[in-house]
């Protein structure tokens, strides 16, 4: 036996061993990777500042049953606070390491835990280099980018992946209370009976095609019996692999924790706008949302998914290669990654579920192909009989293995530097510190965008705003009130504007950002506005 395969053998060994030190190891790797990228005193989305504020608040107070900070949305009326659960879990790390530097562990732990439980995941299938497929997940730039916002991100993925593993190991009991508690913590509870559906589509999928010789004799002449036929036998297999356990375990728990709720049934309404009309349909032509709800571009796709996208082109032409050899996981994660790809090419948010999908693709479609073939015979075959080639393939595999690393630290290194040009922790603080002194409880105030509205709720709960979270609120409420309220901001409205806020929106003070100088402008040509505090984030206008 020659020196390298006794070594390899031995290295095999010691890993079998020690499989604990592994997981510590993928454990403290991503901890350290998202903690480095989040060592800036900022946000990258101000719906931090949110998060965090309503978790203060439920430390305070208890649940939140009621929105009054929100004076001109359909929020007003039927608030419901639909990541709950997130909330609460937080609350322990903001009392004990403060609000930024709390919240921002708990959003690294999250996202760590969420590598790890991935890692897990391919360890318990037996997914054959199963720390190389978690280091690739880790370091996509976009998905580096999405979990390490400071929202329900990460939070929402181990809840699903974890539904997900249930739903493969029928652990239903499990199955129910993690439905159950995907509800009380974010509104995209409905990937989870998808993901079901998806589960049992794949397996009949499997049955039909795959769990037995088949050839169909297409070429020449269609026999549209056989074509008839196939068919007629994938409906029936898709009938009689319906596990209506899984759907009703699914479909019980999201039921069971939409009705026992605090907000039942001011719910209804609540997710009909969240996930029909902001997830779904989306008005992102008429009102000015969010910039994760507008289209991704291919080639910026492309780029942004890195090492993942490269190995996803490159798994799914052995997908096809290795179509017969394929099991019901790999299909059932084809498909999830297919369905994702779609919904990211219309809104970028997906993102986020789409890089996982395309990497729990890989591991498992990679499995697939290490069970049909041996890679050390196959070596040695092609080594045999065509030297040439493998120092080609040598040199290409060395290269590759000398690039990946590269890419994926610069992907970090860039992810960093996001979020250190992201939004100050103490942004606005100084303008709610005066409102807080100076305007009387309750006083409603006009400001500048409606993402502006997390950061003056952050720092000042004790008075009132016009719009925030999510623009399609407002124009859900009042959509007229909507367009005057983005006319009179973005500048376009310079006309009779204290008799526009007054009778519309009876606002007592104008919190203007310090980039918007027209609209600052405007307000000082109407007359009505006294200018009473300003720093470097912006100005406070007082209305006569």
């Amino acid at each position: 036996m020659k020196k390298w395969q006794i070594i390899a053998q031995k290295s095999q060994k010691l890993i079998a061993e020690n499989q604990f030190l592994l997981y510590l190891g993928i454990f403290f790797v991503a901890l350290f990777v998202y903690l480095w990228i989040q060592s800036s005193p900022s946000f990258l989305d101000p719906d931090s500042f949110y998060h965090l504020k309503m978790a203060e608040l439920i430390s305070q107070r208890g649940p939140i049953l009621n929105f009054p900070w929100q004076q001109f949305t359909v929020l007003k009326d039927y608030y419901v606070d639909q990541h709950f659960l997130y909330h609460v879990i937080a609350i322990p790390f903001i009392k004990i390491l403060g609000d930024l530097a709390g919240f921002k562990f708990f959003t690294v732990l999250l996202a760590t835990l969420f590598i790890l439980l991935t890692y897990a995941f391919f360890k318990s299938e037996k997914v054959k280099l199963a720390e190389i497929f978690a280091l690739v997940l880790l370091f996509a730039p976009a998905f580096m980018f999405r979990i390490s916002l400071g929202k329900a991100t990460a939070f929402s993925l181990i809840l699903l992946f974890s539904g997900i593993y249930l739903i493969f190991k029928r652990r239903y009991r499990l199955l129910f209370l993690v439905a159950f508690l995907y509800v009380w913590s974010y509104g995209g509870f409905p990937l989870l009976l998808i993901a079901a559906l998806l589960y049992l589509l794949s397996e009949a999928i499997y049955q039909t095609f795959l769990n037995k010789t088949f050839e169909p004799k297409l070429a020449g002449t269609i026999k549209t019996s056989r074509i008839k036929k196939y068919i007629f036998t994938f409906l029936k297999n898709l009938l009689q692999r319906i596990n209506f356990k899984i759907i009703l375990v699914v479909l019980g728990g999201l039921i069971a924790g939409f009705v026992f709720n605090f907000y039942f049934p001011k719910n209804l309404s609540f997710y009909w706008q969240q996930l029909v009309q902001i997830g779904i349909i989306n008005y992102h032509g008429i009102v000015n949302v969010g910039g994760e709800w507008y289209p991704y571009k291919i080639p910026n796709l492309m780029t942004d998914c890195g090492v993942a996208m490269i190995l996803g082109i490159l798994s799914l032409i052995l997908f096809f290669i290795f179509i017969k050899k394929q099991k019901t996981p790999s299909i059932f994660f084809g498909l999830a990654t297919l369905l994702f790809f779609g919904l990211t090419l219309k809104s970028q948010r997906y993102v986020e579920y789409f890089i996982p999908f395309l990497v729990y693709f890989i591991a498992f479609n990679s499995q697939v192909i290490f069970d049909s073939i041996s890679v050390k015979n196959f070596w040695l075959e092609l080594k045999k009989d065509s030297p040439r080639f493998c120092i080609i393939i040598t040199i290409i595999v060395i290269c590759l293995l000398a690039i990946f690393p590269v890419i994926m630290g610069r992907d970090a290194y860039v992810t960093r530097q996001s979020f250190k040009g992201g939004i100050s922790f103490y942004r606005f603080k100084g303008i709610c510190q005066y409102l807080k002194t100076n305007a009387p409880a309750k006083a409603i105030i006009m400001h500048t965008d409606w993402d502006n509205f997390p950061e003056l709720f952050y720092y000042d709960d004790q008075n009132y705003y016009i719009v925030g979270l999510d623009p399609t609120f407002m124009y859900n409420y009042d959509a007229n009130k909507y367009k005057l309220f983005a006319d009179i901001t973005m500048a376009k409205k310079s006309d009779q504007l204290y008799q526009a806020i007054k009778e519309n929106f009876q606002a007592q003070y104008f919190v203007v950002n310090s980039d918007r100088l027209q609209l600052a402008k405007n307000l000082q040509k109407d007359g009505n506005f006294i200018k009473v505090y300003e720093d470097n984030d912006g100005s406070v206008y007082k209305l006569k």
